[in-house]
């Protein structure tokens, strides 16, 4: 055999050999923890696979990164949190950072939440990041961006399910909820708001205070007919989740002391509506505000089991608050 033959055999060999292994590197699949890996906006290669290596999800990271590198993937990883099973290969790895196969989560955003539980809620459960997200709800030149001249985003965050991808930016967050709400106000609602002397903040301000005093919907519109009877003749509110909203938030019923805590949105305190929503009303709330049930009445009063008594005169009311403490 000439030495010619012996080399091409050789080389032959050698690139089956080098194929077999690169295959073997690529497609085993070996055992791991379930583990998870975040790659933020920004994160340059090399990062990733570091990240990767820590996690011990791929083999070989220098190859990994080469090859990684080679085929382009470098430039195309797409910010989020990518989630790995208990079995996975270097090829399924290249496969879901291709892919952009980040985790997406469904959460949703319950009626009455104010703007620092829904910061709180897609913190813990999407990773936005809660300083940006504070800054922009504050941010009133962003907000015109997104149709909000109110100068601050509390209550025009529409409380929805949604999906998010986790590591969803707090821009994109608060443009998917500010959208869903400017989509749910259509024509006939910003009409009927005209009607009722309401702006969409108006609107939107008082159907908050609805959905925070309110326990079951259907009693919605007679809730909204005692505060929409005591705007109309110029009575204060006296809405106590409007001092709540004031003092921060209690984990406390409030004391006689609290109504005088001194605040605009004390609405005890203030004539009108407070100066901006004080949480994110559902449609419920929004339709119960534009179509409040026809009532004399002027005060409530939870019975304790859920639901509310309802009086047109304050004498009648203080009967029935000492009647319901006495548990009558």
């Amino acid at each position: 055999m000439s030495k010619v033959k012996k080399y091409i055999m050789l080389f032959t060999l050698l690139l089956v050999v080098g194929i077999i292994s690169g295959c073997w590197w690529l497609f085993a699949r070996h055992d791991i923890y379930p583990a998870s890996i975040m790659v933020e906006h920004g994160d340059p290669f090399y990062k990733v696979v570091v990240k990767l290596d820590d996690r011990e999800i791929v083999s070989t990271p220098w190859i990994f990164s080469k090859v990684g590198i080679l085929i382009g993937i470098d430039k195309k990883i797409i910010p989020g949190r990518y989630d790995f099973n208990t079995r996975t290969s270097n090829y399924n790895v290249f496969r879901k950072l291709w892919k952009g196969d980040i985790a997406v989560l469904s959460i949703t955003i319950p009626e009455g939440y104010n703007l620092k539980k829904i910061s709180k809620l897609l913190h813990q459960k999407c990773g936005v990041n809660r300083q940006r997200y504070d800054s922009l709800v504050r941010d009133s030149q962003y907000l015109l961006t997104l149709g909000i001249d109110a100068g601050f985003a509390e209550g025009f965050l529409f409380p929805e399910t949604y999906r998010f991808a986790w590591g969803v930016t707090a821009a994109e967050a608060i443009e998917a909820m500010s959208h869903q709400l400017f989509s749910r106000i259509d024509e006939p609602i910003r009409r009927r708001a005209g009607e009722m002397g309401y702006t969409i903040n108006d609107m939107l301000n008082m159907a908050s205070i609805i959905e925070l005093e309110g326990c079951m919907p259907d009693e919605y519109p007679t809730i909204a007919s005692v505060y929409r009877n005591r705007y109309d003749i110029g009575m204060r509110l006296q809405a106590d989740p409007t001092v709540i909203y004031a003092m921060g938030g209690l984990d406390r019923k409030l004391m006689v002391k609290d109504y005088s805590f001194p605040s605009t949105y004390n609405t005890y305190l203030h004539k009108g509506l407070p100066p901006t929503p004080i949480c994110s009303p559902g449609m419920d709330a929004i339709m119960a505000t534009l179509y409040p049930a026809s009532t004399e009445y002027l005060y409530f009063v939870a019975d304790g089991r859920g639901r509310h008594v309802f009086n047109k005169t304050h004498k009648e009311h203080r009967k029935d608050v000492y009647r319901i403490k006495r548990g009558g």
